[in-house]
């Protein structure tokens, strides 16, 4: 190092560790200010493609979680991955051609248990009515949370944490899983609670536009309709398969 005169001088150590830690100090704020800024939900609102998440994040019981506690895995490296995305569409809503990342996930069981937010070691539902050994499905079985629970955040109204049945149907169908009514159901509904009188002669006028209540129970398939030989499967197979499904799995 030289000096205005140009002559040489030595730099002293006691001066070289403050120097030393004030540039450590100042590219740490300029790293970790543009991360902890670009992983609030309101950061991410400011994009109109974020629009109806952020929507839907602020009603559901999750939007005390910021976007990264479920959508980045917990560690640094994939925090610093995340960033990069974060930051390459950032660019691409200032110049209008944002669209939703492909590299943004949905939430791993790592994201749901981590910090003791939620525990496999339940075996009924918070209301108490359903017995779901959660451990057998998530370790045993080798499901992630959201197979069952993709609803809690990002649909209409905020969500709900009770999977719709027909979810629950895909394995209880009596082959892979029991579909007995009691294997899941603690006090499950008799068929008089469960239908009006005259239900089976009257069951088009009970049941028109609440398909959603009926699938609450005849769910998965349409055998309660064309078992006995009452319908013809055709008719059903020939609805339109999108509004069967978000008629399914609306929350109630």
């Amino acid at each position: 190092m030289r000096n205005v005169a140009g002559r040489a001088v030595k730099l002293r150590l006691r001066y070289l560790f403050p120097i030393l830690l004030g540039v450590v100090i100042l590219v740490g704020v300029l790293l970790l200010i543009p991360v902890y800024v670009t992983s609030t939900p309101s950061f991410c609102g400011n994009c109109h493609v974020m629009d109806q998440y952020v929507s839907s994040w602020e009603q559901s019981t999750h939007n005390r979680f910021g976007c990264t506690f479920c959508h980045v895995k917990p560690g640094l490296w994939n925090l610093v991955s995340n960033q990069l995305v974060v930051s390459k569409n950032v660019y691409l809503n200032f110049f209008g051609k944002a669209e939703m990342p492909k590299e943004i996930r949905s939430a791993t069981n790592e994201n749901c248990l981590q910090g003791k937010c939620h525990t496999t070691n339940r075996t009924v539902s918070a209301s108490g009515d359903l017995l779901i050994p959660h451990k057998d499905h998530v370790e045993l079985r080798g499901l992630q949370c959201k197979d069952c629970h993709f609803n809690v955040v990002h649909t209409a109204a905020g969500g709900t944490p009770k999977p719709p049945m027909g979810v629950c149907a895909m394995c209880h169908n009596g082959t892979v899983a029991p579909d007995a009514c009691t294997t899941c159901h603690v006090k499950p509904p008799t068929a008089q609670e469960a239908h009006p009188d005259l239900a089976l002669e009257t069951h088009a006028a009970i049941g028109k536009g609440r398909a959603q209540d009926c699938y609450g129970c005849h769910h998965a398939s349409f055998d309660a309709c064309t078992g006995q030989g009452c319908h013809d499967l055709s008719f059903f197979q020939a609805l339109d398969q999108q509004q069967q499904l978000e008629e399914r799995n609306a929350p109630k």
